[in-house]
């Protein structure tokens, strides 16, 4: 090969390197587009999705070579009060939700079960600049807690809290981005969160109990690029693996 088209090449190699290096994040289809409420949207949003932990938990307290794992998710967010004040310096809110906690035991501890726990919510965010296409913002999950009636066949308790109000650290980020008349969504709450239970006798789980605490579980609604957050959060570790 001559020189002169081996330097050539090299040249177009480096270029395309460079351009792709310079390419901003490739774009992803719209999760969720919330309507705009007077320049901005509710917060937190209400897309159907919901916020879903991306990583099982094992209920502990149970005898050794009897697991159950447990995923949870947080839907149907409504009933949303949103004014002035909170603790990041721009708004709070109060909200319902149902908290959807899935059971699943492995052989020999055969346990398979979907509870969907009403839950009582607040949470703050910091200030935005209302009808700003693009809003993005810390978020603090400051309570939520819920549990199952009495009666269940399998719990004489199942209790889940979390927010920072019960010391239990949730920190998050939201990101709006205008889109289609209203907002896309980009959001996430690092959870840290209690599970306290008493099982029932007779019952699978009777005779036993624990309280549990898991800490910055990565909760997720349409969190499908990176945003500016906390350097100690989920989200931030996301940013160097994109």
């Amino acid at each position: 090969m001559k020189i002169s088209t081996l330097a050539r090449s090299l040249s177009i190699t480096v270029l395309a390197l460079a351009t792709l290096a310079m390419r901003s994040p490739v774009a992803h289809a719209d999760c969720c587009i919330v309507p705009d409420i007077g320049g901005t949207a509710q917060v937190p949003p209400g897309c159907p999705s919901g916020y879903n932990d991306a990583q099982a938990v094992p209920l502990n307290g149970l005898p050794p070579g009897e697991p159950v794992i447990g995923t949870l998710s947080i839907i149907n967010i409504h009933n949303v009060v949103e004014g002035p004040g909170g603790g990041l310096g721009g708004t709070t809110q109060t909200w319902l939700a149902t908290l959807v906690l899935h059971l699943v035991g492995q052989p020999p501890f055969v346990y398979n079960r979907t509870f969907s726990i009403p839950v009582n919510c607040s949470s703050d965010a910091a200030p935005r600049v209302l009808f700003s296409p693009s809003q993005s913002f810390n978020t603090e999950l400051v309570m939520l807690q819920g549990q199952i009636p009495i009666g269940d066949p399998d719990f004489d308790l199942l209790r889940i809290t979390a927010g920072s109000g019960f010391g239990l650290p949730s920190p998050g980020h939201t990101t709006l981005t205008a889109a289609a008349g209203g907002w896309s969504v980009d959001s996430f709450f690092d959870i840290t969160y209690r599970i306290d239970w008493i099982g029932h006798s007779p019952g699978p789980f009777g005779g036993y109990s624990n309280s549990q605490t898991e800490s910055l579980q990565p909760f997720e609604m349409c969190h499908s690029g990176p945003t500016p957050t906390q350097a100690s959060t989920w989200g931030a570790l996301k940013i160097l693996y994109r």
